[in-house]
């Protein structure tokens, strides 16, 4: 670096400390009020730091306050899109960079990139593993079809454009040009191809342009060959570490197909719903490994998949409950706060298998969001099987610090009044008996806020005098309602993992 670009360099992040400071406290203020009680002039000035923050190179940030005033302004035009919990989300990744980049931290996950880019990455072998539905509450909808490259990391290619279940219906059969080859997701899920001068994105979106040139291979992908075969023989502990590390990383740093399960096991069909029973082998119990042999399997993961007018998915979880014995494959979406549940994607027999029958050309695996499955092709109910389980595992444990988190989201620091003590610390004290002293620590830590904050009589001699209500102080309580939300996620990912 020259001389004067090192100047320049060391003028420029006093300038980005302040943007990101300016944007703290335009957060705070939201936070402080509350999302419902953040009108126009609030939103302009949550928009008036995002355009600083582009300015200045701050995108992560940028990026987060954006998806708050967008919630903002959901909330205000009662929008299905509104969910809470991902406006306390947002709220925390938005006041958690700002905090960090104003104390002069500068790590490249903290500033973030300007948009998506294409960079080149030579040439690939790609194997079709299966096609996935979108219908998004933003209007979105179309279809995403995954392959995976000679080493068994996951691309995607994606249809995807404004519209609804229809569209996404659609998509599976809409021809999409890939270099000079033109396939729809029914047929490139389960293909192979050759790829020269391909490029992606950093999290694995495959690029066209002109420079692509693609060629298909007349045999297709198979479940059953390398590299796909190799991701379902990873032990599903492993698989559920890496997921669980991922999830608490910024959505743009995560790889395509990052929180998908690749499982083997038996199909369960029950009153609660399907299962696929996962050998003690491969289970995420770690207490698992000592059982004795013989024992029942550890693992129970209960299968769920999208329910939308026009895709056969509840149609075909439906058909599966009918085949328990099956030994299958199958790949599905796996959510961390969601504990033992896999939300389907797709499904085949597993080797040796002969009793699931599909069709031919689906070449051993059904998109469930997508292929309709025979009930012919499913046989009797192996009365071998094991049982399916009467339910879901325990209880939220953290629930009472997630609610107040979520109310000063919506509803800012008057959900946590001086008259709430007593409740407040009864909350705190059940979180601590349940050995969640972290929990119990910083929600005291909020209700000493508020309580500090508590109205006083302008005159103590004079009881007619109007009580006077002091605000908070917003930085103050950011920063505690900040403490309280990094707990929670964190504990929750920690919880919801044990749980498995």
């Amino acid at each position: 670096m020259t001389a004067a670009a090192a100047s320049r360099a060391s003028r420029r992040k006093p300038v980005a400390a302040e943007v990101a400071a300016a944007a703290f406290r335009a957060v705070a203020a939201v936070l402080a009020a509350g999302a419902q009680a953040s009108g126009p002039f609030a939103q302009a000035e949550l928009l008036r730091s995002i355009h600083a923050c582009r300015s200045e190179g701050l995108h992560r940030l940028a990026a987060a306050e954006t998806r708050v005033l967008r919630s903002i302004r959901d909330l205000f035009a009662d929008r299905p899109e509104f969910a809470l919990a991902a406006l306390a989300a947002d709220l925390r990744d938005a006041l958690a960079v700002a905090d960090a980049l104003a104390a002069g931290d500068s790590d490249p996950a903290l500033l973030g990139t300007a948009r998506r880019g294409y960079a080149p990455i030579g040439g690939l072998r790609l194997h079709g593993v299966c096609a996935e539905a979108i219908v998004a509450r933003s209007g979105y909808a179309g279809a995403i079809t995954y392959l995976a490259d000679e080493r068994g990391a996951l691309y995607t290619r994606a249809d995807v454009a404004p519209g609804d279940a229809a569209y996404a219906v659609a998509a599976y059969d809409m021809p999409a040009a890939f270099g000079e080859v033109v396939l729809p997701p029914r047929v490139l899920s389960r293909g192979r191809l050759l790829v020269e001068s391909a490029t992606a994105s950093a999290d694995g979106r495959l690029g066209s342009g002109r420079r692509v040139r693609a060629t298909r291979v007349a045999q297709p992908a198979r479940w059953d060959q390398a590299p796909i075969d190799a991701r379902f023989r990873a032990p599903f502990a492993g698989q559920l570490a890496q997921i669980a590390a991922r999830d608490a990383e910024p959505a743009d740093a995560r790889p395509a197909g990052w929180d998908l399960a690749f499982v083997e096991g038996v199909l369960v069909g029950g009153a609660a719903g399907v299962f696929v029973h996962v050998p003690r082998a491969a289970a995420a119990d770690a207490a698992a490994a000592d059982a004795e042999p013989g024992a029942e399997p550890a693992l129970m993961l209960r299968l769920a998949t999208a329910h939308h007018r026009g895709l056969p998915g509840g149609d075909n979880l439906v058909a599966l409950s009918r085949g328990t014995g099956l030994a299958v494959r199958a790949i599905g979406r796996v959510r961390i706060g969601e504990p033992r549940e896999l939300h389907l994607i797709a499904i085949g027999p597993a080797p040796g298998e002969r009793r699931l029958a599909l069709p031919a050309p689906w070449h051993g695996r059904a998109n469930v969001h997508y292929d309709r499955i025979p009930l012919s092709a499913i046989p009797d109910r192996d009365a071998r099987a094991p049982a399916a389980p009467p339910g879901p595992p325990g209880d939220d444990l953290l629930a009472p610090l997630r609610r107040r988190i979520e109310r000063a989201a919506l509803g800012g620091a008057g959900t946590l009044p001086a008259q709430a003590q007593d409740e407040l610390e009864r909350e705190a004290a059940a979180l601590a008996a349940r050995a969640l002293g972290g929990a119990a620590e910083v929600l005291r830590d909020l209700a000493a806020l508020a309580h500090a904050a508590a109205p006083r009589r302008a005159a103590p001699a004079d009881d007619a005098a109007p009580a006077a209500h002091r605000a908070p102080d917003r930085a103050a309580f950011a920063r505690a309602w900040l403490r309280a939300a990094v707990y929670e996620d964190a504990a929750r990912r920690r919880l919801s993992l044990a749980s498995w």
